[in-house]
């Protein structure tokens, strides 16, 4: 009996802690410039709660730009309520723009934060984003979520970039996975060549955060893949 009281004062706690979280959002946002609304998203974001969690979700698109990206950063924080903030966050991913690039980097790195592999589909999805913010962010995320259902598409995504760049996979042997020197050439004035230049140490890091493995090229990553594919979780 004591615990079921105290289980209920603590929730009714919590409940009042979001509601008041939700009465000071509302007054910092009336006739606020935009930085103040961002500032007070940033703010309300830091009571988890269901109630709070709706009222960021209502941000996510419709408000101005950086409203809603301190609302997406926001959620990446709602660990005990992931199940219910990462439709949220996937559901406001929607196809990317230069105008939502920022946002877009901003609901990847919360997904990753929230570690729910429910995500990784959507997650997935922006591995080959044209845009190379997009695709690090979720590479990043996926990292993050370290689940092994990631690595085939990472493992693909390498070998293509690997190509695109003129990178030699068979002769390179830079175990440095720290993004630096690893003996990609520059993309130049060639969007695809850049795009593939600027993601590739990140495929790298992605697959090194999954498995606690430090190989450079997609071959050595086959190889080994292959080798602990089918090994016991």
């Amino acid at each position: 009996m004591f615990n079921a009281i105290l289980l209920l004062a603590l929730v009714a706690g919590d409940d009042k802690a979001a509601e008041e979280a939700i009465e000071r959002f509302k007054v910092s946002v009336k006739g606020a410039p935009t930085a103040a609304r961002a500032a007070a998203a940033t703010e309300l974001s830091r009571t988890p709660h269901e109630k709070t969690l709706t009222r960021l979700a209502g941000l996510l698109g419709s408000e101005e730009m950086p409203v809603r990206i301190a609302a997406a950063k926001g959620l990446g924080g709602f660990t005990e309520y992931k199940k219910k903030a990462t439709p949220v966050l996937t559901g406001a991913l929607g196809g990317c723009t230069k105008e939502t690039v920022d946002l877009a980097v901003a609901i990847l790195e919360a997904l990753g934060k929230l570690g729910d592999d429910s995500a990784l589909s959507a997650i997935q999805g922006r591995f080959e984003d044209k845009d190379a913010k997009v695709a690090k962010a979720a590479l990043a995320s996926a990292g993050e979520i370290k689940k092994s259902t990631s690595i085939d598409p990472i493992i693909e995504l390498m070998k293509k970039y690997e190509k695109v760049t003129g990178r030699d996979a068979k002769s390179r042997n830079n175990t440095n996975t720290s993004g630096v020197d690893l003996g990609i050439p520059g993309g130049g004035d060639d969007p695809q060549k850049k795009l593939a230049s600027d993601v590739l140490p990140a495929t790298i890091k992605a697959l090194a955060a999954i498995t606690g493995e430090k190989w450079t090229t997609s071959k050595e990553w086959i190889i080994w893949w292959g080798r602990h594919r089918n090994a016991p979780k």
